[in-house]
């Protein structure tokens, strides 16, 4: 278990640092960090993404009779999610955040704002692609594998509507509640709430 925990901070820490380098690159300055902004971020992008991970893969495969995905590394949940993932989808939470401060300080900015949701689409299996050839390069393993083999089983097409769709409705989300006065309870009760769909 320490070891597949330490596989999985090791894959963050590198994709957060790089994340963060290549954003500052960007705006020609170091990023400053909201605490309260980056971790609402992190907390709802785990909540959403972990829900819709398990729940969009068993739709799947009630229509499919197949999964689109199987995890690899600790599977959960018939392999749909992955026990790591509760830093992992925190950490695409911090790539959210840091594409928002980018886009908000180069007056980039799509209305309304939930187009914004659609980039998952594209960025998405571009991380997943990214994700799991760190894993086979590192530890020889998938971390996740698709079984359509559109894109070598790395991620797949069939993904990218299912990415602008959740895309949308996290953003939709995170626009809302960023309006809200701030309110600690907002991450961190996404946050144990994700936990609990993970492990309950």
């Amino acid at each position: 278990m320490v070891g597949i925990l330490l596989q999985g901070l090791s894959g963050v820490i590198i994709g957060l640092g790089l994340f963060y380098l290549l954003g500052s690159m960007l705006l020609k300055q170091w990023i400053r960090l909201d605490a309260y902004q980056l971790t609402l971020s992190m907390g709802v992008t785990f909540l959403v993404a972990i829900v819709c991970e398990i729940s969009i893969d068993r739709l799947y495969f009630s229509i499919m009779d197949k999964p689109l995905w199987l995890y690899h590394v600790w599977p959960i949940h018939q392999g749909y999610t992955s026990g790591l993932n509760f830093i992992v989808w925190p950490a695409y939470g911090f790539y959210l955040y840091l594409v928002h401060k980018v886009l908000v300080s180069k007056r980039v900015l799509l209305r309304p704002r939930w187009l914004h949701g659609l980039l998952s689409g594209i960025d998405g299996p571009l991380l997943e692609i990214l994700a799991n050839g760190f894993f086979l390069l590192f530890y020889g393993t998938f971390y996740f594998y698709y079984l359509p083999d559109d894109m070598g089983h790395y991620s797949s097409i069939q993904v990218i509507p299912i990415y602008m769709l959740v895309g949308v409705v996290l953003s939709l989300i995170l626009d809302h509640l960023r309006r809200y006065p701030r309110n600690w309870l907002y991450p961190s009760v996404s946050y144990v709430m994700a936990v609990g769909v993970m492990f309950v």
